[in-house]
């Protein structure tokens, strides 16, 4: 990526970028829709990880989808960095795909998905 900046250009403008271990599409049964399941490690306690899409005025190739931390908004969460927990999210791609597919971008990898004739 170009940006020196961990921070997120998506809809998380207050996310912080952080690296995925897999992300993969998958159809629900009884579902038409095609969604992005992404799994990873949180830097630590007190943080939500979120699928977040880049906005864009026209749809690009590669639809950026961000994955980003927040700071959960629990109060009676500790903020201990020691403790690691396992993240897997999901984000249904209707209307966020671009020409060709997803880019799922994370903070040390870009994946490129192939998505044409799945929409």
């Amino acid at each position: 990526m170009n940006s020196s900046s961990s921070g997120s250009l998506s809809s998380v403008p207050n996310g912080r970028i952080i690296d995925f271990e897999t992300a993969e599409l998958r159809k629900l049964p009884f579902q038409d829709s095609l969604y992005l399941w992404v799994k990873g490690t949180l830097p630590g306690a007190g943080y939500e990880a979120r699928l977040a899409p880049r906005i864009y005025q026209s749809a690009p190739d590669y639809w950026g989808i961000e994955v980003v931390v927040v700071q959960a908004h629990a109060s009676n969460q500790s903020s201990e960095t020691g403790s690691l927990t396992s993240f897997e999210r999901s984000i249904p791609l209707t209307g966020i795909t671009g020409n060709r597919g997803i880019a799922v971008i994370g903070a040390n990898q870009v994946k490129r998905i192939d998505i044409a004739g799945e929409s």
